[in-house]
Parts: structure tokens; sequence; C-alpha cells
């Protein structure tokens, strides 16, 4: 497991746990600063700048909704690249990699079980984030009620144990592996290594926002990730590495996606490739 994963881990004991869990089930619990502070929760974290926060969605996550999707035109273009860019010795631009949510624990399973999906259970159970950052609560929520286009599976995990149910799942296989990027830094770099995992499918889960950590994630076929060694551009001194995933078909992805505008082609008529931020995981089989 990723070190970032690592530090999202709860640190609610299990009298925390449960005690908590049977305030949410008698509905008989709202947010207050003793149990954010407790359960490492982002409860009173304005998110100011929106369209920074929402970078997870447009960078990573195709919508078929025209509204969300409008959101993402102003990615900045190294976000999406050609698989034939991804060869050793290239020169390439890397983008920030390090999300802009606030930093937040996972709640244990039987606490994020029993709290749906919802506008109105979210304004009840969490009444101030709900105020503070209505915006990014609702595009989440927005994102995790659509349907999956033709040949994903989707699912939007609210525990570090739903996830690893759902890529289980989704992959088959019940031994796997979690890849993360581990280099944050922005500017110019030459690719020194590139390994492939050379797997049928892999499920790719990228941070959501809520007030305590949540995920969005989505087994897809047809796609391959790779684990890219950096160097500097100019001094050639090493960076720890990033990992890339190809999506090979694009021809169920929304025409107005953001990708194919960076890319320049239209859906089906070529591949997508994007980095994974330090806090994004691309889970496969550990064979």
């Amino acid at each position: 497991m990723p070190e970032s994963i690592f530090k999202k881990l709860s640190p609610l004991t299990k009298w925390d746990r449960d005690y908590y869990t049977k305030m949410i089930s008698e509905n008989d619990f709202s947010e207050n600063p003793d149990f954010c502070s407790l359960a490492k929760l982002s409860c009173s974290s304005e998110i100011h700048n929106f369209e920074a926060a929402s970078k997870a969605y447009s960078s990573s996550i195709y919508s078929t909704n025209v509204a969300l999707t409008s959101q993402s035109n102003k990615v900045d273009k190294f976000s999406y690249f050609r698989l034939s860019n991804l060869r050793e010795g290239n020169k390439f631009h890397l983008s920030n990699l390090v999300e802009s949510f606030p930093n937040r624990a996972f709640l244990p399973v039987e606490i994020s079980s029993k709290i749906s999906l919802s506008k109105k259970n979210f304004g009840k159970i969490f009444p101030k984030s709900f105020e503070l950052s209505k915006d990014s609560i609702e595009t989440t929520l927005s994102y995790c009620a659509e349907e999956a286009i033709h040949g994903e599976i989707k699912a939007c995990p609210k525990s570090l144990e739903e996830m690893i149910d759902f890529s289980k799942s989704a992959l088959g296989k019940n031994k796997l592996l979690a890849l993360a990027s581990q280099s944050t830094r922005t500017g110019d770099f030459l690719m020194k290594k590139i390994k492939k995992f050379d797997r049928q499918k892999i499920v790719a889960c990228h941070e959501a926002y809520l007030p305590f950590a949540a995920y969005f994630c989505h087994a897809v076929s047809s796609s391959q990730v790779y684990t890219v060694d950096l160097v500097e551009a100019k001094t050639r001194l090493p960076v720890k590495p990033v990992i890339a995933i190809c999506h090979m078909d694009t021809s169920a992805w929304p025409a107005n996606y953001v990708a194919f505008k960076i890319l320049k082609f239209s859906p089906g008529e070529g591949e997508a490739c994007h980095w994974m931020s330090n806090i994004d995981l691309a889970w496969i089989a550990d064979e």
C-alpha cells in the first residue's frame, strides 16, 4: 500500500468506531468539532478555489454530464498525451501531481457504510461541511450518481475497505498490487526507464472530495499501466517514479470530454494517456 494511503488510515479506536456507528445508525448524529478532530476529517475547511479542487475530476474522470464536463475546460495541455510520447529518453513536462484537496482520513467501514451518497444525507450529517464546500461535495455526488459508460464498472467507495473490496471484485482477484506516483514535482524531465504491467484489466481510483477520504473508482479493460522512472532534464539527477495509465479504447467517452480537446481527435480515433497523482491509485492483480 502506498505511503500516501497509509497517511489516510482512520485514527479512531474501536470504542470510537462503535460509539459513532451507533449514533449514526440511530439517526442521532451531526458533525461536531470533537468528532471531526478525532477522526481527522475536513469539516470546517472551505474549498476556496473550486476549479483547482476539481482538478482530479477534470484531468482523469470522464463525465457524461455536460454541466460537469464544462467545468474542465481549463485543464492544462499536459494532462493528456499519446502512447507514442511514452518512450525512454523522451523529454516532457510534468504538471503538479499533488492534489489540492484538504488532508483527511478515511472513515472506518462500519461508519461510512451508514452514510448514503445523497445531498439530503450529507446536509443532515455534515451540515457545516455541506454549507462551506457545497459545490465540491455536489460535484462528487453527481459523478457518483452517473451511470457507467459502456465497458466500465464504477463505484464511489467511502472507505479503504470498500475500495479494496470493489477492486477485488472488479478484477476477479484476491491478491492485488496498489500503484501510486511517488514524485509530485513539476517541471521538465526525461523518461529514463519505463515498466509496463501486462494486465488485462486495471482499477483506477481517483480521490474525490467529501469531508472524509473518498474515491471514484472505475474498472476498465483496454487500458495499460506503466511505472516511469525520471531524471531531471538539466542535471540528469534521478526523480522518484510516476504512474501513467493509457486508455486504448476511447470510443465510449463523451465527445466533449477535455482529453479530445487536448489531443485533437474524436472518440475512438486514438488512445489517451494521463499521469496519476500521488493520491490516486491503480489497482492490478499481483501476479
